[in-house]
């Protein structure tokens, strides 16, 4: 294959490009602090939820929808107030050589808010020039936020490409959903937000075509994606 048979290479935000841990971190603290949980949640015990599998804190199962609701909520609040994007290792030399390349690139993220403040913000941490698309979620309701399909579709289209000229880059099932659902020509998951290696490869409905456990990998597999395909 050569590099034109995908045109276009579009990233998730959070835990994709930038760091995502400390927000949720807050956002969980503050919410089991809702819930009055005792005692209160530290970093460490964070961590170590993770790398366990433990993700719900435990929350008994009739009260994780609020759970949810509500660390949505005060993990939106977090990131409104922080403006500061913390990139996560390689991010910049990736994008960098994915634009040497030649392809068209765009940020798709679930954040809603003005597209022209998230482009302030990666200006910033010195990646907005590599971005041809900066896209945020416009929908209202929750449910609708966590589904990026339109949003997939709407930047294919004003990138000039098929859909299946795209692959999406994303760190949870939700974001191989939606490349699958907007007909995208590849999907990769890159391990470095909530979802562990074995959690991605193994997802009983959504599967990303490839797995990384970093964005430092990234360029070695689209070369391998392209021996394979000539």
């Amino acid at each position: 294959m050569s590099k034109r048979d995908f045109k276009a290479i579009f990233f998730d935000l959070d835990g994709t490009l930038v760091d995502i841990h400390g927000p949720l971190y807050i956002a969980a603290r503050n919410t089991l602090r809702d819930f009055g949980q005792e005692p209160e949640l530290t970093r460490e015990r964070y961590d170590l939820a993770l790398a366990t599998g433990e993700l719900w804190l435990g929350i008994p199962d009739d009260k994780r929808p609020e759970y949810m609701k509500r660390a949505f909520a005060h993990f939106m609040a977090v990131i409104a107030r922080n403006g500061r994007l913390e990139l996560l290792p390689h991010v910049p030399e990736a994008l960098a050589e994915i634009k040497r390349r030649g392809y068209a690139t765009a940020v798709i993220t679930s954040r809603p808010g003005d597209a022209q403040a998230l482009a302030h913000n990666l200006a910033e941490a010195g990646i907005a020039r590599l971005l041809d698309q900066i896209v945020t979620q416009t929908a209202s309701s929750m449910k609708e936020m966590l589904d990026k399909t339109e949003l997939l579709r709407q930047t294919a289209a004003r990138a000039a490409v098929e859909t299946r000229e795209c692959i999406y880059v994303g760190d949870e099932p939700r974001d191989i959903m939606a490349a699958d659902e907007a007909g995208y020509g590849a999907s990769v998951a890159v391990a470095t937000g909530t979802a562990s290696v074995h959690y991605l490869q193994n997802h009983p409905n959504f599967r990303p075509d490839h797995v990384i456990e970093s964005m430092g990998e990234l360029i070695g597999l689209l070369d391998r994606i392209a021996r394979r395909r000539s």
